[in-house]
């Protein structure tokens, strides 16, 4: 006699369920030119644009923009080289800009952090800051620096909690990078977090374990026949 293991099957089904929150990438210059967007879990990001001057070799191409998701916290990552790298006096400046939507989810707070160094110790200069919008109103805003690395550690002036929550955003992010006599300022990866309300359930479990049950119920209706 064939044996099915229905729990197996119930967990497999489910599984595939899970499928849409992979991780979603493009390239930054991709995003730009086709007007493209990322989304992942109950978010989307679009909008995306960039500004750069003054930076060292610097390639939108190579920048790689990805959507990810842990637990109930969202990311969008920039990875590629963002640098400045002189002999003398100089200044860059790389301004990035994108819109988020939380559907149905509402955000209540940002933070970020970015990977970088700068040298000499005391001669360079590398800020990252961030502004969130809704329409000319700003919600909320972060200042990273030399040795501040990331946020949610904030510093006076600093309002990382978006209050009330809000479902749509438009964030921009200012990377300035400056040297007195020459080094370097490099950054290899630029990322940016949302928290949010807890998004209900919506029944999407109890529908696909209904799903799962009913594929389950054809499967044994056929192994008795």
């Amino acid at each position: 006699m064939k044996t099915f293991n229905y729990a197996l099957c119930a967990t497999a089904l489910l599984a595939s369920s899970t499928v849409a929150k992979a991780l979603t990438t493009d390239t930054l210059q991709d995003l730009v030119n086709t007007s493209g967007s990322l989304s992942i879990g109950d978010k989307t990001f679009s909008g995306f644009g960039y500004v750069a001057s003054g930076l060292s070799g610097f390639d939108a191409s190579n920048i790689q923009v990805t959507a990810s998701q842990v637990g109930g916290v969202y990311f969008l990552t920039w990875g590629g080289s963002i640098a400045l790298v002189s002999g003398g006096f100089a200044t860059a400046d790389l301004l990035l800009n994108y819109n988020v939507t939380a559907n149905p989810g509402s955000i209540t707070m940002i933070d970020q952090s970015y990977t970088g160094s700068a040298q000499p110790n005391g001669g360079a200069f590398l800020a990252v800051d961030e502004t969130v919008l809704v329409g000319t109103s700003v919600v909320a805003n972060s200042h990273l620096q030399v040795g501040d690395l990331s946020d949610p550690f904030a510093e006076t002036g600093d309002n990382l909690n978006v209050n009330p929550s809000q479902h749509f955003l438009l964030v921009t992010k200012d990377i300035g990078m400056g040297l007195i006599n020459g080094g370097f300022v490099t950054i290899s990866q630029v990322q940016q977090s949302f928290h949010q309300n807890a998004v209900p359930d919506g029944g999407t479990t109890a529908a696909m374990l209904g799903l799962a049950l009913v594929g389950i119920e054809g499967m044994r209706r056929k192994l008795r026949h």
